[in-house]
């Protein structure tokens, strides 16, 4: 791998973890992360002018970029919902891993994939196990009643729209490169048209949740600034690694060493919010972490 493309998936991991510890600190709501993101996606509308006219593209492009959209909402409403009821430092590891388990199993149930090797079912074995193992932070933890909570519903509806919107984004992706863009025009014009649609689905979401519009003015007192920065994280991150994989042919290291992210968002976790260390929060972030580099390569 090139110095060049290490470099951008490396500031890619510090972006990705970052901005979720940043929406922690910051009172997490679905109105805060799908603002910040559509925000985002608003500052860098004018990347859509790369490659090919939007017009090319056929009908059912947009209605995968609608359910994609649909998908990346749910996401982060969960994640949002979650990360206000429980520790980041727990809930991202599990949000941001067992996606990599989904993916190929509802890949293999709806769309007749590829059948998985042992090593691919030792490395999902491996994430499961690891995950099970985060929030067991003492022994009284040890019991069924310490994963049936709302926190861990709503990581598992994130990472449900994780899956959602990465067999989604696959399909569209495809059809833009069949309308003549490369895999880096369509990556970047994708991330900005999905943090829009994003938003769009979210308005009127926010306008039915009262709970979300006592938000709103606490947002308004954070400023515009910090809302557009938080969703520059967000959709730069994508990107970055979409650069990564356009200057190097071993797309396989990209794809493990995003997965770094893990146990960086664990520590700003326990550093920066101050969330409890534990043996078993280290032990199964590890496990998790040696899981999906296996997987990936």
């Amino acid at each position: 791998m090139s110095p060049a493309a290490l470099a951008l998936v490396l500031v890619s991991v510090c972006m990705h973890a970052g901005w979720n510890v940043l929406g922690k600190r910051n009172a997490p709501s679905l109105s805060s992360f799908t603002l910040a993101y559509g925000a985002g996606g608003l500052v860098m509308l004018p990347l859509v002018l790369l490659g090919p006219s939007l017009a090319a593209l056929p009908n059912s492009f947009w209605g995968w970029l609608a359910l994609s959209g649909l998908c990346q909402m749910l996401y982060m409403g969960g994640l949002a919902w979650a990360y206000a009821r429980g520790e980041v430092s727990v809930l991202y590891p599990i949000a941001r891993a067992l996606p990599v388990v989904l993916v190929p199993l509802v890949s293999i149930a709806l769309l007749g994939s590829h059948v998985l090797d042992a090593w691919d079912g030792l490395g999902m074995a491996l994430v499961v196990a690891g995950a099970l193992c985060l929030p067991l932070s003492h022994p009284q933890a040890r019991r069924l009643s310490t994963y049936l909570t709302p926190a861990m519903g709503f990581a598992l509806l994130a990472a449900a729209g994780t899956v959602g919107y990465s067999l989604i984004d696959k399909q569209a992706l495809g059809l833009m490169q069949g309308a003549g863009h490369s895999g880096l025009t369509a990556g970047a014009v994708f991330m900005v048209l999905q943090a829009v649609m994003t938003l769009t689905w979210a308005i009127p979401l926010l306008a039915l949740l009262p709970a979300e519009r006592r938000r709103l003015p606490a947002l308004r007192r954070q400023g515009l600034p910090m809302l557009v920065a938080t969703g520059l994280m967000m959709t730069c991150t994508y990107g970055l690694v979409l650069m990564a994989m356009a200057l190097t042919d071993e797309v396989s290291y990209v794809v493990a060493l995003r997965q770094l992210s893990i146990p960086v968002g664990v520590l700003m976790g326990v550093l920066w919010l101050k969330e409890p260390a534990s043996r078993a929060k280290a032990i199964g972030t590890l496990v998790m972490l040696a899981g999906l580099i296996i997987v990936a390569l």
